[in-house]
């Protein structure tokens, strides 16, 4: 039960993203459905209050009425005589007959409504990943790309303000480009911040990393705002022990839990270590 309550203030952040570039016609009624909880309405208009304008709260307040006192009483449906009933019983089966006919007489009709929508995540980021051999290009929305090496993950999650990714495991070259939002990514046990840059993130497992910038300069950063499970965790997390760290290009770092290490590379290296980066674009996300 704790891990579902820890999880509503960022769901409550994911949908106030929404609100700001406009829900999608399929979002509507799972707000609607999300908004159903006491605990979901008061932390997405604390949330709102807090740092989102008035505009977002006369939204919220249009589609039920959260945070304004408890939601009115629904009130009782009228009872229908028995001769309105029957006449609206044979109303709607006149207008549900025909597509019934279709539906069994033709289905090929509904057959496009079947094509499975693109892959998403919990709370509405985009989830591309790779298997065991396979390499994949990603064009994302704001012009950049990224290239999954074999057995990878990558969680894309951009919104009105911020363009964050999350690499969960594998390999990855980013080739971002540069816009009002910060690009930022999260990868094992770090955040970095990302100018327009050439870079590539190597995971090995959740505190230990590789980091080869071809191009421009990427900032290192601790997660201080992850709670720590261990004093390893606790040293790496605290934003005291961890200073900012800029890795230029034909620089290469290694991190491993509070160590820092960063050297120069040659671009022979670098070629030599993307060997496995294809020629052609496998994939580009619709």
């Amino acid at each position: 039960m704790a891990g579902e309550t820890d999880k509503i203030p960022t769901e409550a952040a994911v949908w106030l993203a929404r609100l700001e570039r406009g829900l999608q016609p399929e979002e509507g009624l799972t707000l609607r459905a999300w908004l159903s909880r006491a605990a979901h309405r008061e932390a997405i208009v604390d949330a709102a209050k807090l740092w989102h304008g008035p505009d977002i709260i006369a939204v919220l307040a249009e589609l039920v009425p959260v945070g304004f006192g408890p939601p009115p009483a629904p009130r009782a449906k009228p009872r229908l005589r028995p001769v309105n009933a029957l006449i609206a019983l044979c109303v709607a089966l006149v207008t549900v007959a025909p597509f019934v006919y279709i539906k069994y007489a033709a289905p090929s009709a509904f057959a496009a409504q079947k094509t499975p929508p693109q892959l998403r995540g919990t709370w509405g980021e985009s989830v591309y990943a790779t298997k065991a051999g396979e390499t994949r290009i990603v064009a994302l929305v704001d012009g950049s790309t990224v290239t999954l090496n074999g057995h990878s993950q990558l969680d894309v999650l951009f919104s009105a303000g911020s363009r964050l990714a999350v690499l969960d495991f594998g390999e990855a070259i980013f080739h971002t480009v540069a816009e009002r939002r910060p690009f930022e990514l999260n990868a094992g046990g770090r955040h970095f911040l990302a100018r327009p840059s050439l870079f590539d993130i190597r995971v090995i497992r959740e505190q230990a990393l590789e980091l080869m910038v071809i191009e421009g300069s990427v900032i290192v950063r601790g997660l201080s705002w992850r709670w720590p499970a261990t004093p390893a965790q606790a040293r790496l997390f605290d934003p005291r022990a961890f200073a900012d760290t800029s890795v230029g290009p034909l620089q290469a770092a290694s991190l491993e839990d509070v160590l820092f290490s960063s050297y120069p590379i040659t671009a022979a290296a670098a070629d030599a270590r993307l060997s496995w980066r294809p020629e052609e674009v496998v994939y580009v996300s619709p």
